[in-house]
């Protein structure tokens, strides 16, 4: 073909035909400048077509770990949500309303006095943000609220950590003069939450003094600081985080819905 074009451009100069020649040197050089630009429109095709690849499987990955999180912090506001009611019953029975058996007031006493915080597990959108492919995602509304969410729950577990901890900290402090402090690490190493109540047996086995306890009357003020932080917690995870997450799962599904991608 290039031979074909350059024997033209010879025979016109050789023939002292100039115009001819200088338009079909215009000529040529306008089809070669088509000819880039269709491949580079062909390229940005091929290319346009690699990232709505590479965008789909981005938002299926950030669907599934989205539903996770949903998932879990449905676990974790229901937890904390019992951790609540636990703490009313310990404080109905320091206010002399309700009767609880030793079991169930030391196990209630203790499993309260661990603070439970979600944390978040999107390692997709974590390796987007770290390898500067944000741009893969092209919807803006669903970037703002993936943002949105994390620093509000960075926000909330920042504030209610340190809140949190302080009033634990105290409270433990305050258990610990009354029952021995080897009675969590006796709860979490053999049962968790699994059956909640330490055995009654099991119990003769460390130091308890439940009267002392009761009779103290810092006790009281300590259980209600920590149904305070629970309650928070529960309200932050209900009505605030867990909202986000199905705003996100909303907006992912429409986008995987889209025909086009």
């Amino acid at each position: 073909m290039i031979k074909f074009f350059r024997s033209i451009r010879q025979r016109l100069l050789s023939e002292n035909k100039f115009s001819k020649y200088l338009l079909y040197a215009i000529g040529e050089i306008v089809l070669v400048v088509i000819g880039i630009l269709i491949a580079l429109q062909i390229n940005n095709w091929n290319e346009s077509k690699k990232n709505s690849k590479k965008e789909f499987y981005l938002l299926q990955q950030l669907h599934k770990e989205f539903k996770k999180d949903s998932s879990r912090i449905s676990t974790q506001a229901s937890l904390t949500n019992l951790k609540m009611q636990d703490g009313k019953m310990v404080k109905s029975f320091l206010e002399g309303k309700t009767n609880l058996g030793a079991d169930s007031l030391v196990s209630f006493l203790f499993y309260n006095s661990k603070a439970l915080l979600f944390q978040s597990h999107t390692p997709t959108y974590d390796e987007i943000i770290s390898s500067g492919n944000l741009n893969l995602i092209t919807n803006e509304d669903l970037k703002a609220k993936i943002s949105s969410y994390k620093s509000d729950l960075s926000l909330i577990n920042s504030f209610l950590f340190m809140e949190a901890h302080e009033h634990k900290e105290r409270y433990n402090l305050h258990l610990y003069k009354y029952f021995d402090s080897e009675i969590m690490t006796y709860l979490w190493k053999n049962n968790g939450r699994k059956d909640r109540i330490i055995s009654n047996e099991a119990i003769k086995d460390f130091k308890t003094d439940i009267n002392g306890y009761k009779n103290d009357s810092k006790s009281i003020y300590h259980v209600s600081t920590l149904i305070g932080v629970d309650a928070e917690l529960n309200f932050q995870y209900t009505q605030r985080i867990n909202i986000r997450i199905y705003e996100i799962l909303d907006e992912l599904k429409k986008e995987l819905e889209k025909p086009e991608l």
